[in-house]
């Protein structure tokens, strides 16, 4: 990964974890969640990170761990604060693809 790249996704506060394949990206949300997501295409990462922050979807986010309250450690037990967590999550990634424009 280009160290121009590295620095802007860290100066973000996103963790960068590298393979030989790929790239693995980690945040906390403001509500504790270890928010991750893995792009296979180093070669064009810039793209599939503006392209899975556009793709992002808020409520399908939310939906997945409403299923699980109950039985997932550190899942808010607030369904507003569960709302309000993939809306903060959305506009991290928003800020990441701004970012690498």
């Amino acid at each position: 990964m280009d160290n121009k790249i590295r620095e802007i996704i860290e100066s973000l506060d996103w963790c960068i974890y590298e393979d030989e394949e790929g790239v693995d990206l980690r945040k906390s949300s403001p509500a504790g969640e270890d928010f991750g997501f893995y792009i296979g295409d180093k070669e064009n990462i810039i793209n599939e990170i503006i392209k899975y922050a556009y793709n992002f979807d808020p409520d399908e986010h939310a939906e997945m761990w409403v299923e699980n309250m109950h039985t997932v450690r550190g899942v808010p037990q607030s369904i507003r604060t569960l709302i309000q967590d993939t809306d903060d999550i959305q506009e991290m990634l928003t800020e990441l693809a701004k970012a690498l424009k």
